[in-house]
């Protein structure tokens, strides 16, 4: 493309050079009848050719084929005759000497002679040089460029490409056992630096699902050697020597309340691991707060008799939400608030709406208060206030923390002056949790105060 340019401005500078010598010629030689001293015409072309090797002159007759008039080395080529002439006023031809040559004519009128044709030609010769040496220069280098830019840009790339290979470094030398690795995201480009700081965050949050899920196999393995080492050492005992009827019907009756146990820790672990996969909730539907809790009210009533308890509700609430859960979450308050209360003393369950929607419904009870430096475990999964056997399986208020997460919104625990207070916010309508900003974001509002 280069060559094709620079042989289309050489062409052009050729033909605009001819033609301006060609104006000078024809103005010379009409001035002269002007002057008589003045010399022949011929002497005029002369001079007008005079430095320039590269220029021939031919002047012809209008009415015949012979030159009248030639100076330089290709003024007389057959090329230039009338009859060889094509119908233009440039010639673009080859000399039989190798040469290329431009020829650009023109009419001439000399007083006292007939009329004329003026032909001036320009050896292209050193043009022809500058364009071969230019393709010359150009195979040479053209190259060894490509080579420099191909070198240039493979280094640009591997640069370029460099943290992504530290990612890969990362990547490899992560394990379950290593996710504590971070891309370091300082001094990279604004597009890579993105995700560098996405895959950072990406690593965090397995290492916590990590971590998680490493403190949770551990209280479940906890949880169940308890009641299964129970089970096996009662067992071994009966079965070491030959019992009556009524120690095997004890010892059945005993291991029946184990497995009750285990069934229930089991049933909560199940609960549990299907609301952590935070599939949206399908049973939505308005429910009415006080109602369910009344129910749940009539399946304790038994269990608050037998402990002197009174359970009161006040107040009205209905939301958005699976009926169910609610029920769960309730119920899991109210027993575990049942089971700390003191003697002769009143559960209340209060519920209220919110102006903008939603609403919030509290369990509280007159208890043992909750020391300030446990209200943020009791959340906790196998956690226990003060670690003393409860009865229970240890993931009551997990699950309540979890319900909520599952209905966007909150739970929080409060323990002073002898009241215990754990309350239950809900949204004005819900959206889904679908990803695990919004689950941090939810698990970060079901956090315990202390007022």
């Amino acid at each position: 493309m280069v060559y094709s340019v620079l042989e289309r401005e050489l062409d052009k500078r050729a033909v605009d050079q001819l033609q301006a010598k060609l104006g000078q010629i024809q103005h010379s030689l009409e001035e002269r009848p002007a002057n008589p001293t003045k010399a022949p015409w011929q002497h005029v072309l002369a001079d007008a050719l005079l430095g320039h090797d590269e220029l021939s002159v031919t002047v012809l007759s209008a009415e015949e084929d012979t030159p009248l008039y030639g100076l330089g080395s290709h003024a007389y080529a057959d090329e230039l005759r009338p009859g060889r002439w094509p119908d233009a006023q440039t010639l673009a031809w080859h000399s039989d000497d190798g040469h290329d040559l431009l020829t650009i004519r023109t009419s001439l009128t000399i007083p006292s002679l007939p009329p004329l044709q003026l032909l001036l030609s320009q050896d292209r010769s050193s043009d022809r040089f500058l364009l071969d040496a230019f393709l010359r220069a150009a195979l040479i280098s053209l190259p060894i460029l490509l080579l420099l830019i191909g070198a240039a840009a493979w280094w640009t790339g591997y640069q370029g490409l460099a943290p992504l290979r530290h990612f890969r470094r990362t990547a490899r030398a992560i394990t379950t056992r290593q996710l504590t690795l971070r891309v370091d995201d300082t001094n990279l480009p604004a597009e890579v630096a993105d995700l560098a700081i996405a895959l950072n965050t990406m690593l965090e949050r397995l290492n916590t699902g990590v971590q998680q899920l490493d403190r949770f196999a551990d209280d479940v393995a906890h949880e169940l050697r308890a009641p299964l080492g129970i089970l096996i050492g009662r067992t071994q005992m009966v079965l070491s020597r030959k019992r009556d009827e009524a120690t095997y019907q004890k010892a059945l009756e005993d291991s029946l309340d184990e497995l009750d146990r285990l069934s229930r820790i089991v049933a909560d672990m199940l609960l549990l691991a299907r609301l952590d996969s935070h599939e949206p909730l399908t049973s939505l539907s308005q429910v009415a707060v006080e109602q369910e809790t009344l129910k749940v009210c009539s399946l304790f009533e038994a269990y608050a008799e037998a402990r002197e308890i009174e359970l009161v509700v006040k107040g009205q609430l209905q939301v958005e939400g699976d009926k169910l859960m609610i029920q769960r979450a309730l119920s899991n308050l109210l027993s575990n608030a049942i089971r700390h209360a003191y003697p002769r003393t009143a559960v209340i369950v209060e519920l209220g709406a919110q102006e903008e929607g939603g609403g919030w419904a509290a369990v509280i009870n007159q208890g043992s208060p909750i020391d300030p430096d446990e209200l943020s475990n009791v959340f906790n999964r196998f956690y226990r206030a003060g670690d003393q056997p409860t009865g229970g399986s240890g993931l009551g208020l997990a699950i309540v923390r979890a319900i909520m997460i599952s209905h966007r919104g909150l739970v929080q625990a409060e323990s002073h002056n002898g009241m215990t207070r754990f309350t239950l916010t809900f949204p004005p309508a819900i959206t889904p949790v679908t990803n695990f900003d919004e689950q941090g974001e939810a698990e970060a509002l079901c956090s315990p105060t202390n007022r």
